[in-house]
């Protein structure tokens, strides 16, 4: 039997939003005046957002209050009074971040080279750029096609009208939907994204909060017109962010004697997957005080050790609802009773690193049985994890943190190779792990 030696006790608000802090920043420029952020996340991530935006002309001034809660003001001089930065655009590690300007981008009368750390020049980018093409937008590949860095040219830099069109995504993607979206704020006509499967629908609810006028057929289909005037300014007070909760949720559901409270933590129905998977495996997790804030639903998600879970299958039908705690995800299915698969995640090979390749490779190593699929994974549960291996995070900070509540569960210490990656999303991770820990 497994006998961890720690558990997690107490509360804990995690940072805010990581998705919903990017579309805050980018979304403000198609405001005028000075909009309001409270709760911001502090990824890494999220900083390379703030400055790319900054590099195009708004004026973001940040604060901090006693207890590390981060706000933001930002005066925005509209859309339609962007410049271009000779510099170009440096979105780091962050996919969110040049995808969703190059949505932004297509419709300004000027070119911008936009670019990325060495793991975002891996990651693909004709998913957005192609569909952009087709609306008028120019792109010149600098080093390899379809990749980073590149030079984006929007539609009114060639003396062209932006044009709206219908798009039939073929991957459920919210980044790709939300710079299709933006873009077609700036083009004449209507611009229509259709979803293959829901996914997190954070761009629809902020749309919703600063006024922009869309038609939206639920939950697959959305569509949008060119704004005429700037919007006003908003106030935004971001969520917790479900993804930097789900470790701790997985890390109580493993270790005995455990018992958390998440405090207003987003539970929007595109990102679900942790409570339904934790749920259907046997977990107890409850969800209290549900409400809606500035358009996004929260609750307070409270999780007990329950004993031995069973094990599920998450597949293609649901993946999109939390693609990235997949990997976390998986720890729970090393320790239950029966066979976890993973299937339809072809998508986690070009995140940050090859996600499937990167945990099957460390979850053999710490004695889990996994057997690899081409989108996927399959992982006998045991009744314990041996651990006292090395644990590779290929400077990919979800796998990174995914190491270090697997070393709780292990019994022998795991050497996880590299923790500073974990700025790109949870900066104080490991610091409020510990405050949770009791060992």
């Amino acid at each position: 039997m497994l006998k961890p030696t720690a558990k997690l006790k107490g509360e804990l608000k995690v940072p805010g939003d990581k998705s919903i802090t990017h579309r805050a920043f980018i979304f403000a420029a198609f405001t005028k005046g000075v909009s309001e952020i409270d709760n911001l996340s502090p990824a890494a991530d999220c900083y390379s957002t703030i400055e790319c935006m900054r590099m195009l002309g708004l004026d973001i001034q940040l604060s901090d209050d006693k207890s590390g809660r981060v706000k933001a003001m930002v005066k925005s001089p509209g859309h339609f009074h962007l410049h271009p930065s000779q510099q170009g655009l440096f979105a780091g590690n962050s996919g969110t971040t040049i995808r969703l300007l190059s949505g932004l981008l297509a419709g300004q009368p000027f070119k911008v080279k936009l670019d990325g750390d060495e793991s975002l020049r891996s990651r693909p980018m004709k998913r957005v750029i192609e569909p952009l093409n087709r609306m008028g937008v120019c792109v010149a590949w600098i080093t390899k096609e379809g990749h980073a860095p590149f030079v984006i040219e929007g539609a009114p830099a060639n003396d062209l009208e932006l044009t709206g069109a219908k798009f039939q995504l073929a991957v459920a993607s919210a980044q790709v939907q939300t710079a299709l979206l933006l873009a077609g704020l700036q083009a004449d006509g209507k611009t229509t994204v259709e979803l293959p499967a829901p996914v997190r629908d954070h761009t629809v609810r902020l749309f919703r909060h600063i006024g922009v006028s869309m038609v939206v057929d639920e939950p697959l289909t959305t569509a949008v017109k060119k704004l005429t005037e700037p919007l006003p300014p908003f106030k935004l007070s971001v969520v917790a962010d479900i993804s930097s909760a789900t470790f701790f949720m997985v890390a109580a559901a493993l270790l005995p004697g455990s018992e958390i409270k998440l405090l207003s933590v987003g539970i929007n129905k595109g990102r679900r997957l942790v409570i339904d998977v934790l749920k259907e495996m046997g977990a107890d997790l409850s969800l209290e005080n549900e409400c809606e804030y500035d358009g996004e639903p929260v609750a307070d998600v409270v999780v007990r050790y329950a004993g031995r879970l069973r094990a599920v299958t998450i597949d293609g039908d649901n993946i999109a609802a939390g693609i990235d705690e997949v990997p976390a995800l998986s720890l729970l299915g090393c320790l239950a009773d029966g066979k976890f698969t993973v299937s339809g995640a072809a998508e986690l090979r070009v995140k940050e690193s090859d996600r499937l390749s990167a945990m099957v490779a460390n979850l053999r190593a710490a004695g889990a049985n996994v057997n690899e699929l081409p989108d996927g994974y399959e992982i006998e549960g045991q009744n314990r994890l041996k651990g006292g291996s090395v644990w590779q995070t290929f400077g990919d900070h979800r796998l990174a943190m995914t190491g270090l509540i697997a070393n709780l569960v292990c019994q022998e210490t795991l050497a996880v190779d590299d923790t500073t990656c974990i700025a790109v999303s949870y900066p104080t991770f490991v610091e409020d792990l510990n405050r949770l820990l009791i060992v």
